[in-house]
């Protein structure tokens, strides 16, 4: 798989789960239907830049050596976010919130949680471990 394709996948997926935690969150009618699509892919796009950011840090041999070894790491890094963003506040990671209209008391995920497990999410993706063709080993070989 290139890197060209899960960077798309990792866009795709940063804009589904923004725009699930929109329709759970901040939904106003139509007016959220015309903008937060484009919030959700100015988001996305931003996470899925600082994911390749910091993904630079996989060029360091040791720490590519490990993380391209085997795709456990990055697998249980999108398993556990996934629980977390669908489970979290079922499992305890909840928060308060006041709707500001009503003034009623709402518990949902707790936004480090959210926020966290969004960001993880999208660098597990981004970053997942592609081990070189056997013709770029060789390149790289000589």
């Amino acid at each position: 798989m290139h890197r060209s394709i899960l960077v798309l996948l990792a866009l795709i997926t940063g804009w589904i789960v923004y725009m699930i935690a929109m329709l759970m969150t901040v939904y106003d009618g139509f007016l959220s239907m015309i903008f937060q699509p484009i919030i959700a892919m100015i988001c996305s796009l931003l996470t899925v830049g600082a994911s390749l950011v910091v993904g630079f840090i996989f060029k360091i041999p040791l720490l590519g050596k490990l993380w391209k070894s085997t795709p456990v790491p990055a697998a249980l890094m999108l398993v556990l976010s996934l629980i977390i963003l669908c489970f979290g506040s079922s499992l305890g990671l909840s928060q308060s919130f006041v709707h500001p209209e009503t003034n009623q008391q709402i518990t949902g995920l707790h936004s480090d949680a959210a926020l966290g497990s969004y960001v993880a999410l999208i660098f597990a993706i981004t970053n997942w471990p592609i081990k070189p063709k056997k013709s770029d080993a060789q390149r790289s070989a000589q």
